[in-house]
Order: structure tokens, then C-alpha cells, then sequence
């Protein structure tokens, strides 16, 4: 599958049914590195964020959002704190919430000139437009179109934007209203598509597109490198230029670096670390690129990202100026502490000049350990606190090279007012061992008086480490058996050690990619576990946190209730959170699933331990970009925009897999509804609708090649995809 349509999520809001799991995400603690306090240590990690701003808090000052592009993306909010000249940013997670649901990339743009950012998204090949209607610091979002439709070459369309790439939404005109640029289907030119606002209407608030140009700027990006052949005779609208093939995947930012009234170009490309710059010297009407760099910026340090970088023109240190950050636009490839650079802009609003600052810009207030955190508690120490021991998938090398190492966050605070350290990022130095990712697990497995870790790797094996420092002391674990009684449990085995049928001995709980869940009963003695290769039940508890469109990757957390009953926890791919119970006694049959929770989190994981001593755990969570964040008891808040509900249940689609036709049935009447099936790259390949009082739709999909596919159904407001087999 393209390794842009990764399953991904966050923030804390309900999938279905009217109750919540009671947690709220919390950041309060306070934790050091290097005897420094990090205030954004909870923020959760980036791998290839995108940058915008908008005054989120209506304090007049512009706050930062970031967006982690994947398949469904994460937002993150920062509130601006900083004075003239700072660059000052506090993590504040209550504004996400307001945020809808979106993937592959998101920009804030003001359309309709209220002062107020508007969101432009990824939709399957377009855009999706939701306009600002906050009310003082009441933030709101309402969607405007699903698909932003313009005039073509060949009648009205999608304003095409391939789902790898960040388009530009400027004024490129000079009129007044938003335009966009972005790269044609098939090639690598690029089309700009003029807004018809001012002109219709004399204002900017619409959306009203028309194909003006296919190769704006008169210039062609080489397929095969990225070079730029300037000057090129392509025609002004020829829809398929002789020169064109198919376009892997760029950034593209307009930005006038001449102070000349015209729209300089910046991009950033898949396989490349570097920026090139073309020089516009034509007019705001009529482009004309007449010189490239591929060294920018110059005069300073320039941008040299491990893989496709993207830029982003914002003031980050409140001194009126427009500041350039740079971060990585693909999420397999990012470098794990460097990957967001800061450039000063030490130019004027007029021409922009621009001077290196640094390569971590938010990262260094961070904790990020590499790619997919899984942090455990567990009292390394044995000073009766519970400390933090995160594994990792890895932190990134060089393409498709990680290193799995765990990182030891040491509790140094008291019985009711934790506080961490950060030890070690190398614990147990088991990054020497070369492990295909590190997920632990702790539990005493030979009756010693100290705990034990087993650790589940990607290839979907358990490893063995005794700890050999002894009741009270430090541990200090020994890799003792690879391969833990030959378990394998596929890819991506995440382990827990819990006494699963109240035997008095410790048993295995094993999440695993395809979404269910592996229970392995210790059949030994206290001193001597004893598990054989296949689960004692597979499919435990008929849990399987799967979607239709992707994969599970499923995350245990076994804990009893006030009661003492058994209840389970298990984390997911697409950062759900469910919790089932009806599970003692039960263990050959089905779980009840009682509750969820959204937490807006890409490939959560979750570890439960009381910090404060009031009688409630405190949960650690984990996910995909590498962040280690907290949920505490507290109720969710409200959803802000319906699309955040993602009620899937309102639509059924089979059979699948399908051959020659599939169903489609809304299980009740919502209004008009879009339906659109696209191939993995994003481009569609069939559109339908159902207008208000349908129910139901049959697809022709016998023309269609064999393959995976993901159906898009805009029901109302809400946007549900499932992936479609066609065989």
C-alpha cells in the first residue's frame, strides 16, 4: 500500500453509542532532560508536521497549528505566549477538538477576508473547504464543500490536487481572492486555478475556480530528478504536455522574495532534501519563471531535510515579520530530532530575507522517541513510584533503517506529585541487540521478588530478558531467550504480562497488526513460565480493532475495575480506545464492548498506574509519531464539529470482497449524500450521489482493475471511507 495512506488519529472524542470512557489528555507534569524543564514535553512528537497559524484563543496574537500528514492526520495546537520577538509556544490540546477529521495535508487560509483562517484539506484527488465561524474565543468550523469544484478545460471538475503533495493557496493574482496552485495529474507542470470572486462578485468570500493555466510559469519539473527546464514551449491549457509523466509528489509555496508584487514559487519534492526557488519575472497575470536555485535559502544554512521538505510562511517570533519554517512532508522518512527547521526572516514585509536558527524548532520542548512510542510504567528503581519505560519501532537512520532502542523516564517526584527525568534514551542498551522494533512488557515470570521484561518486536516475535538485579534494587535485564517459546503472533506483537485467569500465575495478553488479540496461559510453575508456540485463544474475547479501510495494530491493557472485575483496554491503529468487559469466566467467549474513546492519536497505546494516589489510574499513552502523552479521569468534551463522530455504522457496503458490483445502504435518510471510490494513489475512478429519501446504491465496478480501493461516502457531514476489495 502507498506509504501516504498510513490509518492514523487524535484527540478525545466519542465513535459511537452515547457514553464516553471518562479521560481527559492532561499535561501538567512536569518533566526534565538534561536538568532543564521541557514545556511542551507531552506535546506528542512530530514526524511531518505542517504549519499554519490562526488566533485559536481570539487574543489577537496568532497561535500555531500543526497537522501530521497521514491518511488521517492529527492536529496539534500551540497557543502563542511569547512577547515581541519570542518565539514562545505552550502545547495546549483543548482547541483540537474543534478541529474536523482530515488527511494528507491541511493549511489555514483566510478566503472570505474576515481576518479568520479558513481550513483547506485533502479530499480523494481535491480540496475540502471549512470556513471560520468562530465567535470571539468560541472556535467553530463549518463545512463549506466537500470537493471544491472549477471550471476545466473540459467543463466543471475537481480542483485536482494529487494526495502526496501540499498545493499553494495564495493570492497569485494580486486581486484579492485565494488562488491555487498545484501540479497537473499526469506531469509536472503546474496549473493555476484562478478564484472568480472579485470578479463575479466584487468580494472575496467565494469559491469560484477556473482552469486558467496548465503550466504556470512556463516551466517543466524533470520526472526523473528535480531539475527544472525553464522557458518551456508547453501551451498555456494543453491538458497532457508531450513532456509529462506521471508526477511522484511535491510542495509547492508561492511567496513573492523580490518584493516585485509577484509569486515567486518554492518546491520541495519526494526524493530530494533540498528546496528549489524559480524566480518569477513576469507579471501577476502572466507567469514567467526565469531563474531556479536548488540552494535555499541562500546566504545562510541551507534546507537539507533527509526527504521531501515543505516550507511554510508564518511569523513564529512575533516581530511582524513572516518567519520560513521547513519540515518533512512524508511520514516513513523523517529524521527524528532535526527534521523542523527555523529561518528568521531578517529581511522586511516587503523582501523577505532569511537566517538559519535551528534545525528542532518545538522538538527541543519535546519528548519524541522515534517512531511508534509504547511507554509502559514500571518501577525500574523499586522506590515504590511508577516510572516510565517507552519502546519504540525505532528512531529513524537512513531510508527503511531504524534503530529500536527504550527510553527510561525515571519518576523523581513523590507518592501524589509525580515528576519525571528523562534517564537514559539507550535502557539496558538494547539498541545494540537489533531488534525489529521494542514494545516491553514487566512482569515477575520466575518468582525472584523483581520484574521481569518480555518484549514483542514488529516481526511479531517475544524476547525474554531476566532481571537479574534483585528484589529493592535497579533492574537490570539480561536477554535470556530470544524467541520466547517460538511465539510468533505475526507483525507487530505488543505485549502485556497480567494474570489472565487468576491462577496465580503471570499470563501473556499479546496485541498484534491484524487487529485481535492473543492469550497465551502460563501453564508452569511460579518459578518456571512454561507457554507453548500457538495462543491458548486466538481472537480473544472476539476483540478485533481493525477497520474496513486499514489495519488494527491492537494494544492491550488488562486492569480490574472497583469491583475487582476483570475490565480491558485496547488501543488501535486509528487511535480509538475501546473498553470491554464481561471477561472473567468469559474467557473462550466475547468480550462486551462497553465504551470508546477518540483520542485522536495515530497508533495508540496505552499503560495504566495510580501517580497521585487518589485511587484512579493515570494512563501513559504512545503514538505513531513518536510522543508519549497522558489521560487522567475527567469527562470528554463536547464534539465541536459533527464530522468528528465518524459513525461509520451508518453505512454498509458489500459484498466484499466484490467483483462485478457493490452495495451501498444508509441505514437511515440524511440528506444528499456524495459517494466516491478511489484507487490507493487517491485518484478517483467513480463518483455517485444520493439525493435526500435514498437508501441505497449499487455500484458498476466491472470495468474496474483488480485491486484495493477506498470508498468515500460524505453522509451529511460526516466523511466515512472503507477500503474495498475488488477482485
Amino acid at each position: 500500500m502507498n506509504k501516504f495512506f498510513t490509518f492514523i488519529f487524535f484527540n478525545i472524542l466519542v465513535l459511537s453509542g452515547s457514553s464516553q470512557i471518562q479521560l481527559i489528555a492532561f499535561d501538567s507534569i512536569p518533566i526534565q532532560r538534561n536538568a532543564q524543564p521541557l514545556s511542551n514535553a507531552w506535546a506528542g512528537g512530530f514526524n511531518c508536521p505542517q504549519f499554519s497559524e490562526i488566533d485559536l484563543n481570539n487574543d489577537g496574537k496568532k497561535d500555531l497549528v500543526t497537522f501530521e500528514r497521514n491518511f488521517y492526520g492529527v492536529v496539534k495546537t500551540f497557543i502563542n505566549t511569547g512577547n515581541a520577538g519570542e518565539s514562545v509556544y505552550k502545547y495546549d490540546p483543548s482547541f483540537r477538538m474543534f478541529f474536523p477529521q482530515m488527511r494528507n495535508w491541511m493549511l489555514l487560509r483566510d478566503y472570505n477576508c474576515d481576518g479568520k483562517e479558513d481550513i483547506f484539506t485533502s479530499v480523494p484527488a481535491g480540496i475540502a473547504v471549512y470556513r471560520n465561524d468562530s465567535e470571539g474565543a468560541n472556535l467553530k468550523f463549518s463545512q463549506v464543500t466537500f470537493l471544491l469544484i472549477g471550471e476545466g478545460l473540459n467543463g466543471p471538475g475537481p480542483v485536482y490536487v494529487s494526495p502526496p503533495d501540499i498545493p499553494a493557496i495564495e493570492d497569485i493574482d494580486g486581486d484579492g481572492d485565494l488562488d491555487i496552485l498545484s501540479f497537473n495529474i499526469v506531469g509536472s507542470t503546474v496549473e493555476y486555478h484562478k478564484n472568480l470572486s472579485m470578479e463575479l462578485y466584487g468580494n472575496c468570500s467565494a469559491l469560484e475556480f477556473e482552469l486558467k493555466n496548465t503550466c504556470w510559469g512556463y516551466f517543466i519539473e524533470d520526472n526523473n530528478n528535480n531539475n527544472v527546464t525553464l522557458f518551456d514551449t508547453c501551451d498555456v491549457n494543453v491538458p497532457n504536455p508531450e513532456k509529462s509523466e506521471k508526477h511522484p509528489g511535491s510542495s509547492l509555496l508561492a511567496i513573492d522574495l523580490s518584493g516585485n508584487g509577484v509569486k515567486d514559487i518554492l518546491i520541495g519534492d519526494i526524493n530530494y532534501p533540498n528546496l528549489i526557488m524559480l524566480t518569477n519575472g513576469g507579471t501577476n497575470t502572466s507567469a514567467v519563471m526565469k531563474d531556479f536555485s536548488g540552494s535555499f535559502p541562500p546566504n545562510t544554512t541551507p534546507v537539507n531535510i533527509t526527504m521531501f521538505p515543505a516550507s511554510y510562511f508564518l511569523d513564529a517570533d512575533n516581530d511582524g515579520l513572516k518567519d520560513l519554517i521547513v519540515a518533512p512532508n512524508n511520514p516513513n522518512t523523517s529524521e527524528n530530532f532535526n527534521n523542523v527547521w527555523l529561518y528568521k526572516n531578517v529581511g522586511d514585509e516587503m523582501i523577505p530575507a532569511f537566517e538559519f536558527q535551528k534545525s528542532n524548532f518545538l522538538f527541543d520542548e519535546m519528548i519524541d522517541v522515534g517512531e511508534r512510542s509504547f511507554p509502559v510504567f514500571f518501577d525500574e528503581n523499586s522506590d515504590g513510584l511508577s516510572d516510565i519505560v517507552a519502546g519504540n519501532f525505532g528512531y529513524f537512520e537512513e531510508a527503511g533503517s531504524y534503530s529500536s532502542q527504550l527510553m527510561l523516564l525515571r519518576n523523581t517526584g513523590t507518592a501524589t506529585d509525580p515528576a519525571f527525568e528523562v534517564v537514559n534514551a539507550d535502557y539496558s542498551s538494547l539498541g545494540q541487540l537489533g531488534f525489529n522494533g521494542i514494545y516491553p512488557a514487566f512482569g515477575d515470570m520466575d518468582d525472584d521478588g523483581d520484574d521481569d521484561m518480555i518484549s514483542g518486536d514488529e516481526d511479531g516475535s517475544l524476547h525474554f530478558f531476566r532481571n537479574n538485579g534483585g528484589s529493592g534494587n535497579h533492574a537490570d535485564f539480561i536477554l535470556t531467550e530470544a524467541f520466547y517459546f517460538g511465539i510468533d503472533v505475526g507483525q507487530s506483537a505488543k505485549p502485556q504480562i497480567v494474570d489472565i485467569n487468576r491462577d496465580g500465575l503471570p499470563d501473556l495478553l499479546v496485541g498484534e497488526r491484524s487487529g485481535t488479540l492473543n492469550y497465551f496461559e502460563n501453564s508452569g510453575t511460579p518459578g518456571q513460565a512454561v507457554f507453548t508456540a500457538a495462543p491458548s485463544v486466538e481472537e480473544f474475547g472476539n476483540v478485533d480493532v481493525m477497520p474496513d479501510c486499514c489495519t488494527g495494530y491492537s494494544a492491550p491493557f488488562m486492569t480490574t475495575d472497583s469491583l475487582g472485575r476483570s475490565i480491558l483496554y485496547v488501543g488501535s491503529e486509528q487511535g480509538m480506545l475501546y473498553l470491554f468487559s464481561n471477561i472473567d469466566n468469559n474467557l473462550d467467549g466475547t468480550f462486551d464492548k462497553i465504551d470508546s474513546l477518540y483520542t485522536q492519536t495515530i497508533n495508540l497505546s496505552i499503560s495504566g498506574a495510580d501517580l497521585d494516589g487518589d485511587g484512579f489510574s493515570e494512563f501513559v499513552t504512545g503514538e505513531f509519531p513518536g510522543g508519549i502523552g497522558f489521560l487522567k479521569k475527567g469527562n470528554p468534551p463536547s464534539l465541536g464539529i459533527s464530522d468528528n463522530k465518524m459513525n461509520e455504522n451508518l453505512v454498509k457496503v458489500y459484498p466484499n470482497p466484490a467483483k462485478d458490483f457493490i452495495n451501498i445502504k444508509l441505514e437511515k435518510t440524511i440528506g444528499n449524500s456524495t459517494i466516491q471510490l478511489s484507487d490507493i494513489m487517491g485518484k478517483a475512478v467513480l463518483r455517485e450521489s444520493l439525493i435526500r429519501g435514498e437508501h441505497y446504491k449499487n455500484l458498476d465496478i466491472s470495468n474496474l482493475a483488480r485491486g484495493i480501493y477506498f470508498l468515500h461516502i460524505n453522509v451529511g457531514t460526516n466523511l466515512i471511507t472503507k477500503k474495498v476489495v475488488i477482485e
